[in-house]
């Protein structure tokens, strides 16, 4: 009888793993392809405020906040980009997100 509880408390405790695990997979992909990942999908922006807006509302995979680490500048093909370097408090992941300021208003 003991022998069955323990079999029983060993298959929920992977079955609750698998679960996470996947969980944390899914968020991750997500995390990869949300607006401002990469240049191809950068946050078309026409003022700089509209960076701090942005950066505000995003949290990491794990749902740990973000804080920033720093800015810089591209210019690929014509067009002009910003990226803000972020990394998590939570799991210290870092990530860029990419603006495109070609349109930007001064």
């Amino acid at each position: 009888m003991i022998q069955l509880l323990l079999v029983a408390a060993l298959l929920a405790a992977i079955v609750v793993m698998a679960g996470r695990r996947q969980r944390r997979r899914r968020l991750v992909r997500a995390a990869a392809t949300r607006a401002g990942s990469s240049l191809e999908n950068a946050i078309a922006i026409l003022r700089f405020d509209e960076i701090d807006e942005h950066l505000q509302a995003r949290w990491c995979h794990c749902g740990g906040y973000l804080e920033r680490c720093g800015e810089g500048t591209r210019d690929v093909a014509g067009r002009r980009y910003r990226t803000a370097r972020l990394r998590c408090q939570e799991c210290e992941a870092d990530s860029l997100v990419f603006f495109d300021t070609t349109d930007l208003l001064h």
